[in-house]
């Protein structure tokens, strides 16, 4: 009650309604005032404060300029706890997909052996295709007969539909295997 034995209303004054959690927090820091003011008073006076001595510490917590600095106090609570954990929320966050981020890069990147195997399997394909690529470069400038001619080692003639002549070899000395003890 306020020395007119009226109830003070700066509850109503600052919180707007239900929802209004600046208003609860503004009013908290009034009560915490309250209670400082009675505390202070009790430990100067070595008494309780009847309404007459409350009368200083309504007049002044319930000035306009009081009122703002209990929402700007608590506006500034709410901005902090919010702020923090933001940035506690946020580290989490960041936290969770580095994680993920380096369990998906390990989980895609070969194994040392698997890359060592693939670059064996490229090397061959790539001596092969090139091997290939050769080839028929060469075959290419001298003819089909003629590469038949240079890699078997043997003379290619026309076939006769009457006689039957198959092919032989060019140099018989080249065919001829000894084995050696």
């Amino acid at each position: 009650m306020n020395v007119n034995g009226k109830y003070n209303f700066i509850y109503k004054t600052l919180v707007k309604d239900g929802d209004d959690i600046i208003g609860i927090i503004a009013y908290a820091f009034y009560k915490r005032q309250k209670i400082e003011f009675i505390e202070n008073f009790i430990t100067q006076n070595e008494k309780d404060p009847n309404d007459n001595d409350l009368k200083t510490f309504h007049q002044i917590s319930n000035s306009q300029s009081q009122l703002e600095s209990y929402r700007t106090s608590a506006l500034n609570l709410a901005k902090e706890f919010l702020e923090a954990s933001l940035a506690e929320k946020a580290n989490e966050l960041e936290e969770y997909y580095d994680k993920k981020a380096n369990d998906e890069i390990k989980s895609t990147k070969p194994k040392f052996w698997f890359g060592v195997s693939q670059g064996v399997v490229a090397s061959f394909i790539f001596v092969l295709l090139t091997g290939g690529i050769v080839f028929f470069s060469w075959s290419s400038k001298l003819g089909i007969k003629n590469v038949i001619e240079e890699v078997f080692h043997v003379k290619m003639t026309p076939i006769d539909n009457n006689s039957s002549q198959t092919t032989q070899p060019s140099d018989t000395s080249s065919m001829q295997h000894t084995v050696h003890d």
